[in-house]
């Protein structure tokens, strides 16, 4: 049976009215967060946690009526084929119980995951600015800084987002048109490993049509998205009075608080 989700639109879905990005002041590409006013969508292939975005389409786990419907799909894709060789092409498939392989899926995963982590990218962010073990992971000891977006100007300009889950065990993902592949892409993209549960994470996405380079992920945003921008408490003063005037001369008049008037 195909199994059914609905997802709701931007308009239908709550956020904190502001959402946070964990910076590292002396390293030359978070920088441009502040002199360039921009964010970095980043392939999965990039991230830390192995298997975020990568949970496997399982064709292994279908039946055999499921495995037909699967074939039959891809099959009508071929247009040069009559209705009689299309139905032989299926029998043919179902037969060879190719979707039972280990080492086929494998091999087709990887094709798989090559081409979609060059056109996918993800903005990592969290609702919360005073999380000690992202100031320690991401604002090199809260030397850093954490920028402060207005979320819905933020996920309007790059298309849209949502809270990351944590559940014990992520998601079984089964093929079109058994399992949507909108419902696939949302339970790939949003669902990570309990362990990472400390993040707290919101999350937004963007994917293009052919594979995406360096500039094409740098997207620079409008002021407008900047809500504040919170220094670390062992900031240093060069670095204090450097990004101070960065955020004055590149966004502008927005709230530069410190992190001790914060947490």
């Amino acid at each position: 049976m195909k199994q059914k989700t609905t997802l709701k639109n931007l308009d239908d879905i709550e956020f904190p009215k502001i959402l946070y990005k964990y910076r590292d002041w002396n390293n030359e590409y978070n920088k441009r967060f502040i002199t360039e006013r921009e964010v970095f969508m980043a392939s999965p292939n990039q991230f830390e946690d192995k298997l975020d975005c990568k949970s496997p389409v399982r064709y292994d786990l279908m039946t055999a009526e499921q495995a037909k419907v699967v074939y039959t799909r891809i099959s009508n894709y071929d247009e040069k084929l009559s209705r009689q060789q299309k139905r032989k092409r299926v029998r043919e498939l179902l037969n060879k119980k190719d979707y039972l392989n280990p080492e086929m899926n494998e091999n087709y995963q990887k094709i798989y995951f090559k081409g979609y982590f060059e056109r996918l990218g993800i903005l990592s962010l969290t609702a919360e600015n005073c999380l000690n073990s992202m100031w320690e992971k991401y604002a090199e000891n809260h030397s850093g800084f954490c920028v402060g977006y207005n979320s819905r100007i933020l996920f309007n300009f790059l298309g849209g987002g949502g809270k990351v889950e944590y559940p014990n065990e992520l998601p079984i993902l089964l093929p079109d048109p058994i399992m949507s592949r909108e419902e696939m892409r949302w339970k790939q993209v949003y669902f990570k490993e309990k362990k990472w549960e400390f993040e707290k994470e919101y999350r937004t996405q963007k994917f293009w049509e052919h594979p995406a380079n360096m500039s094409d992920r740098q997207i620079s945003l409008p002021k407008e998205a900047f809500n504040c921008i919170i220094l670390g408490k062992n900031m240093n003063e060069s670095d204090r009075k450097e990004i101070i005037d960065s955020i004055k001369k590149n966004i502008g008049n927005i709230e530069i608080k410190e992190h001790k008037n914060v947490c």
